[in-house]
């Protein structure tokens, strides 16, 4: 009887409220662990495709929510043994969770659509293809637009269309309809709740931005989280329910900060963990938005979009230390490279504190192959690989 309310509890270890997921620290362990897929481009061909299918399965097989060990001297015939065993084997379970942080497909994949203007079908299809492993296993996610997510203007679905529709259609969605009157589709916060049953204010915040497709602030060249989208954060972040807490935010393109402390940080072991191996594919323009999160307690900000960077730089300023960077190309699709040769994703593990008040997190990548990479422990980055200074973002004009 234990080990079914224990088993029941776990397959709701994300307490569902309004048919959604609501994301949460382990009740013992007080960790949650996030699993960033970035730059999958599914829809390409169906080789990669499968490929790309096997390599989600692969790493949610090894990050999947962690079982405890050590079971020697349990006799699996006494059910009293057997289900101590395994009620405390899912106290101890790690939640889960999974961030597409942009290009989960390739809009180029049908451009016979485009000259109907209507990629919808074509759009459903990547959509319950890049989906499927993720909703099979029950695993809530979060999605942020990437830039090949976005279909070119005038052709429909739009971004607001598309989060919707990954809204409405799949109950481990955390997405939410972007607010009205704010550009963007995917444009929405995930609270993080102490435990199972906490009631009232979370204690962290995962931010979701969409940084578009070309051109910002009217500069030619890679698009960015526009200026009301970054009033809307403000306004989210200092509000009673939210003001005061830790986040993590994911958007595609990379920040020009990203570049600035590459340029700065690059051969500091100390401050920069990872690679750089192609150029920086930065936002035309500068809309404020790093300067705004450091500003309100966020303490990670990460990207995809460049498939042969994975490098994360650790900022500080007097009250305040913020690290910005990359995930890792994760999958077949798209070009490739270095580093997209071993395609992998960034692994996020959350821990409340003592005090259950707030929480710290470490960090690293994880390869199809298994091995890890790049490990950020306690938020200090323990090694990174130099490259040359860059002058501008990656085809701004």
């Amino acid at each position: 009887m234990a080990f079914r309310v224990a088993l029941l509890s776990i397959i709701a270890l994300f307490v569902v409220a309004e048919g959604k997921p609501r994301i949460h620290f382990n009740d013992t362990t007080g960790e949650l662990k996030i699993l960033v897929f970035s730059d999958l481009h599914y829809g390409e061909t169906e080789d990669r495709d499968n490929k790309s299918d096997i390599f989600q399965k692969t790493l949610l097989d090894v990050e999947k929510p962690d079982m405890v060990s050590g079971n020697a001297g349990v006799d699996w015939l006494n059910p009293i043994s057997r289900d101590h065993l395994l009620v405390r084997s899912l106290d101890l379970r790690v939640p889960l969770k999974v961030v597409f942080n942009g290009d989960a497909y390739s809009d180029y994949g049908d451009v016979l659509c485009w000259i109907k203007f209507n990629c919808t079908e074509f759009f459903v299809k990547q959509w319950e293809r890049f989906t499927a492993i993720v909703r099979k296993r029950q695993i809530p996610y979060a999605f942020a637009l990437g830039n090949h997510d976005h279909f070119l203007d005038g052709i429909k679905p739009d971004g607001k269309s598309i989060m919707t529709y990954d809204a409405t259609h799949s109950n481990l969605s955390l997405a939410k309809e972007a607010p009205p009157g704010v550009s963007g589709g995917s444009v929405y916060y995930v609270p993080v709740y102490e435990n199972s049953t906490a009631q009232g204010k979370p204690t962290g915040v995962l931010w979701m931005l969409d940084s578009g497709k070309l051109s910002c602030m009217g500069l030619t060249g890679w698009g960015c989280a526009t200026e009301d989208q970054i009033e809307w954060f403000k306004s989210q972040a200092e509000s009673e329910d939210l003001r005061g807490l830790q986040g993590l935010m994911f958007v595609h393109i990379p920040l020009q900060e990203v570049l600035l402390y590459w340029n700065v940080f690059g051969k500091d072991p100390q401050r920069v963990s990872g690679e750089k191996d192609e150029d920086v594919g930065c936002s035309s323009g500068n809309t404020g938005l790093f300067t705004a999160a450091l500003g309100l307690n966020v303490s990670g900000i990460f990207h995809g979009h460049d498939h042969n960077n994975d490098f994360l730089a650790r900022v500080e300023s007097t009250s305040r230390t913020i690290h910005v960077g990359y995930g890792r190309k994760s999958g077949y699709g798209g070009y490739g490279g270095v580093l997209a040769a071993k395609p992998g994703a960034r692994v996020i593990i959350m821990k409340l504190n003592r005090d259950r008040q707030d929480y710290t997190w470490s960090t690293y990548i994880r390869l199809e192959n298994n091995s890890t990479a790049h490990e950020t422990v306690d938020q200090s980055p323990q090694a990174s690989q130099s490259s040359n200074v860059q002058g501008f973002c990656h085809r701004m004009a």
